[in-house]
């Protein structure tokens, strides 16, 4: 895997969450081709238990079938899983996976892209909340991230939410672009040779987001 540059206060509470004695829900969120995605599975390959992304314009119905086959695809069955009704079914079969996975090792649960997966009428986040406050919380060695490339509905409806996860978010990330220096040690990383004038260019012109940059 390309190696993971900067993100030194984002990895720092990554891991300080991952050896917490305490249950941690994660929220991170930052625009698209930031690297947010990169930063976890970075991170926590080897102890990601679980890890599901949301699809873009991806209907309800779509989505579960999705999900099921990750489920089914992580627990090695030879037969698929029945797609859940609904999201609180879906949690249901998350559930009864993970409960014979944890241990006394520190497993991550990864969920991506959290916008996408709450369409509308979905009830994916009250469906999240439950399994939440009704079985995770009390999953001590269980690293929950959650992700969105939507800040305003992250801050609104994650950070900042009055129902079900209200005050559950024990750490914040917002994932912002490469500084100069990161671009400039990334591009290095990457053995492109440039001088510094030249990475002035392409950072004005590129923003430091990653994904653009390493095609340079």
């Amino acid at each position: 895997m390309e190696k993971l540059i900067g993100r030194v206060k984002e990895k720092d509470i990554l891991q300080q969450a991952f050896v917490s004695p305490s249950v941690e829900l994660v929220a991170i969120y930052g625009r698209r081709r930031v690297g947010k995605t990169f930063l976890v599975t970075s991170l926590f390959e080897k102890n990601m238990v679980f890890e599901f992304s949301g699809s873009h314009g991806a209907s309800t119905k779509d989505q579960l079938h999705n999900f099921s086959r990750e489920i089914t695809r992580v627990a090695g069955s030879m037969l698929p899983l029945a797609a859940p009704a609904d999201w609180g079914e879906a949690f249901m079969q998350l559930q009864t996976w993970l409960s014979t996975q944890l241990t006394s090792t520190r497993k991550v649960l990864f969920f991506d892209e959290l916008p996408w997966l709450d369409t509308a009428r979905s009830n994916f986040l009250s469906a999240f909340s439950y399994f939440w406050n009704s079985w995770a919380v009390k999953q001590s060695h269980l690293l929950t991230i959650i992700c969105g490339s939507a800040a305003s509905w992250m801050i609104k409806n994650v950070v900042d939410n009055k129902g079900g996860l209200h005050n559950r978010i024990t750490q914040t990330i917002r994932l912002l672009p490469f500084t100069l220096g990161e671009t400039e040690s990334y591009l290095k990383n990457r053995h492109v040779k440039l001088d510094r004038y030249q990475v002035l260019q392409f950072y004005m012109a590129l923003g430091g987001i990653p994904h653009y940059l390493k095609n340079i």
